[in-house]
């Protein structure tokens, strides 16, 4: 699969608003500022600063018209009806031509630029690679999701035939791409890195799922001394404080 050509764009899939009473986190936090930005531009900034990432996609079923206008920075935005995130992610491929996707659910707004350049740069010097993506020592895919300084990308023609049989995609805990391959039908062929020492832990949460979480991020986003900080000073930074590590750790449990 891979070319002297080969292309990657990110997604970040806000969810499928078309569900009646579905309830959206990307509703609830889309709009909220952190370190000067709403979250969504924060974490679209934060990928376009990826080496190997050509073009970066905000993705969605249904979205709320106020999201819609909300004035995403250099994003394209493409908007479905009620669909499941390989059909949107799709989408993107297909308006953009790429060879690979990066998913990232919008509650990611401490993604980290070096950790997704290196799945790219995996990915795109395997021969014959369906799916590149993290993995934690005990292979725990929510670990990965709490943790919330990745993506996972994904090559466009295995999206494509995703596609065919989403009807027949069995619903998983979480929204991996790697649950939803292993249990599609067909043959995959999947590779895993395994996430940095530091980042395998049971205490570290950086994504957003909870009021708590985004108090957290506050915290981390005043702290910091630079606002592109990478991964090692968000770790320290957690790991010198007992108290929001504990928090973390209860949260994560």
């Amino acid at each position: 699969m891979p070319t002297a050509t080969t292309t990657a764009i990110a997604a970040i899939d806000l969810g499928n608003f078309s569900t009646p009473g579905s309830s959206q986190l990307a509703a609830r936090f889309t709009s909220r500022k952190l370190q000067g930005q709403t979250l969504i531009n924060r974490i679209a900034r934060r990928l376009s600063e990826c080496q190997l990432v050509e073009r970066v996609f905000v993705v969605g079923a249904g979205m709320p018209a106020k999201i819609l206008t909300s004035g995403f920075s250099d994003v394209d935005c493409i908007d479905l009806p009620a669909s499941h995130v390989c059909e949107r992610l799709c989408e993107a491929a297909d308006a953009s031509n790429a060879d690979w996707v990066v998913y990232v659910p919008a509650n990611r707004p401490f993604i980290d630029p070096t950790l997704i350049d290196q799945m790219l740069a995996k990915a795109t010097r395997t021969v014959s690679c369906d799916y590149v993506g993290y993995r934690t020592g005990n292979g725990d895919p929510l670990a990965l999701d709490k943790l919330g300084l990745t993506g996972e990308a994904c090559h466009a023609d295995t999206l494509r035939r995703l596609r065919r049989n989403v009807d027949r995609l069995v619903d998983q805990p979480v929204g991996s791409l790697a649950a939803w391959l292993m249990t599609a039908p067909g043959a995959y062929q999947l590779n895993f890195i395994p996430v940095p020492e530091k980042l395998d832990r049971r205490d570290l949460r950086f994504s957003i799922e909870s009021e708590a979480d985004w108090d957290d991020a506050v915290v981390l986003g005043e702290t910091m001394q630079e606002a592109d900080s990478q991964w090692q000073e968000l770790a320290l930074l957690v790991l010198a404080n007992a108290n929001l590590r504990d928090s973390m750790a209860r949260r994560n449990a």
